[in-house]
């Protein structure tokens, strides 16, 4: 795996990150047996919050003078703002990286991509009574039964949201918001609270869930499958890397991002024993590829590169509406 180059470049490389420490290790174990010469340190940090707490912690100790993160891995969303607080260092991924993959900019590049799906809970709906169109979602027979991520924290649900204006229309949107919004959906922070709530049946129609954890509960037994609806594509956030601007390492930085976006790296990603991680190269060989587990359906991404000032725009109308 290792270059020649690669290998003769040495240092500690810190990265601070959303995943589960239990989840990087493997990682951290695989890239350091390629580059023994590059000590990996990592922290697990949140992002909910303006400016997110990830980006805070980067922005203070860059201020005090102190070592900072040299990697940030973390949902799209929150990168975005990151980005726009001037945190992040315009990195040159390589051609024949970018050419596999679909969701990335100068800043970033999605190193796993998020799936979002709509799922229901076959005990507790019939099928011959499932909304067909996304519409559907607005009939009031579905009032008190729905579920979403929380659409006013402007992180994930209010992007999603933001992007089904794209396909459909101002108008239709518009329309949509309302209607969904009269049938007041439960709001969760968490989608492990969310899946939680669908499976036991409390709100059995989930809008915009993770579709790893429609995985993770078919695989456990508990009652829930996809509900497809017509005018809904796929779609896909993405957890993205970043090198920031303040790192003292930017070399043995830019080497864990090129190992995790190379195909060895993505494979090991998507064959993961731990947990179901999708990766970000839909193409990739492994188990829980977007090809194999999305397979024939064309995905579409969010949020967009210049989304972030498009969602602040629609969050007073999202806050106005779901709070």
């Amino acid at each position: 795996m290792s270059t020649t180059n690669d290998s003769n470049i040495s240092g500690k490389v810190t990265i601070y990150g959303t995943v589960e420490v239990e989840e990087f290790e493997p990682w951290q174990k695989r890239f350091e047996e390629h580059y023994p010469n590059i000590q990996l340190n990592f922290n697990r940090r949140y992002v909910y919050g303006t400016p997110p707490p990830m980006a805070q912690a980067v922005m203070d100790e860059t201020k005090k003078g102190q070592d900072t993160a040299d990697v940030l891995i973390a949902s799209t969303a929150p990168i975005l703002q990151m980005e726009n607080l001037g945190i992040l260092s315009p990195h040159n991924f390589d051609n024949s990286i970018l050419s596999k993959y679909k969701h990335y900019n100068d800043y970033w590049i999605s190193v796993l991509a998020i799936p979002t799906v709509q799922m229901y809970n076959p005990e507790a709906i019939d099928e011959s009574d499932l909304p067909k169109e996304a519409l559907d979602l607005t009939d009031e027979k579905w009032k008190g039964k729905l579920t979403t991520h929380d659409l006013t924290l402007g992180t994930f649900g209010a992007h999603w949201l933001t992007k089904i204006k794209d396909l459909f229309g101002e108008e239709k949107w518009t329309k949509f918001v309302h209607g969904l919004a009269k049938n007041k959906p439960t709001k969760f922070g968490l989608f492990d609270d969310l899946t939680d709530s669908l499976t036991d049946a409390k709100t059995p129609l989930a809008v915009n869930a993770l579709h790893h954890d429609l995985i993770k509960a078919k695989a456990e037994g508990r009652p829930v499958e996809r509900l497809v609806l017509s005018d809904l594509p796929a779609m896909s956030t993405s957890n993205a890397i970043a090198i920031t601007k303040a790192s003292k390492n930017k070399e043995a930085a830019a080497v864990l991002v090129k190992f995790l976006l190379s195909d060895e790296g993505q494979e090991m990603i998507g064959n993961s024993s731990h947990t179901v991680r999708v990766p970000g190269n839909e193409n990739v060989n492994a188990k829980y590829s977007i090809s194999n587990i999305l397979p024939d359906e064309e995905v579409v991404y969010f949020p967009d590169k210049d989304a972030y000032p498009r969602t602040q725009s629609d969050l007073d109308l999202l806050k106005e509406h779901f709070s």
